[in-house]
């Protein structure tokens, strides 16, 4: 277990149940179900001889926090601690005893906590939506009418793709490919006014890749070239 941190949230196991708990709840997910999808996706940690008692312990206090402890729940919890199975595991790990005595004053304050029914359940936490647009390229045509641009998009810093896009002045544009390969080597330029000619890396998976982009009357066309 490397170095010995006795606090009840101290591991990664307690850690991965309980995070994954909180990401369903906060997103509005209903709290039997959440739980259901717990277990179901974290089997083998809940049946792992090292992890079971951690996994438990870190659903136990998700589940109590939303005032929704199961009692077959609880039930384990108390086994867990009552019965010094954890401690018990502990010790054949290698802890010492004092380690031993830190965990188990941690374990019985953890069981006397759970065992009153908190007042509130936590707050769901609305999801943060942050949306990030960062331009790589814009090139105007040389009508002056409209322009192209590729730009990669992120929501809450991560990549989502990469997007190429005609506008029409401030307010009309229209989506004409994009992809998910982040990184990969894209440049656009007008031969004329109505014709467009995207240069990029083969291989590159485009989604739905326009050949043609209209607008009032206007109408470009859209040439792929890969290299």
């Amino acid at each position: 277990m490397g170095t010995w941190n006795t606090k009840i949230n101290g591991n990664d196991a307690f850690m991965d149940i309980y995070q994954n708990f909180f990401e369903r709840y906060n997103q509005g997910g209903n709290l039997a179900i959440i739980s259901k999808q717990i277990q179901d996706d974290f089997t083998e940690m809940f049946n792992d001889y090292e992890n079971r008692n951690n996994s438990l312990l870190g659903l136990a206090l998700a589940q109590w926090e939303t005032k929704s402890l199961a009692p077959e729940i609880l039930k384990q919890v108390k086994e867990i601690i009552q019965g010094d199975n954890d401690i018990s595991l502990w010790r054949e790990l290698g802890a010492d005893q004092k380690v031993l005595s830190k965990r188990k004053a941690v374990l019985d304050k953890f069981l006397n906590q759970i065992s009153t029914e908190r007042d509130k359940p936590k707050r769901r936490i609305r999801p943060k939506f942050e949306f990030e647009m960062i331009e790589l390229i814009s090139v105007t045509a040389p009508d002056n009418k409209k322009k192209f641009r590729i730009c990669e998009e992120y929501v809450n810093k991560k990549y989502v793709h990469t997007s190429g896009t005609m506008e029409w002045g401030k307010y009309e544009a229209e989506g004409v490919f994009h992809f998910t390969e982040q990184g990969k080597y894209v440049s656009v330029k007008w031969a004329d006014s109505q014709t467009l000619e995207v240069t990029h890396e083969k291989g590159i998976a485009f989604t739905w890749p326009k050949n043609t982009s209209y607008y009032m009357g206007d109408e470009v066309s859209v040439i792929y070239i890969g290299i």
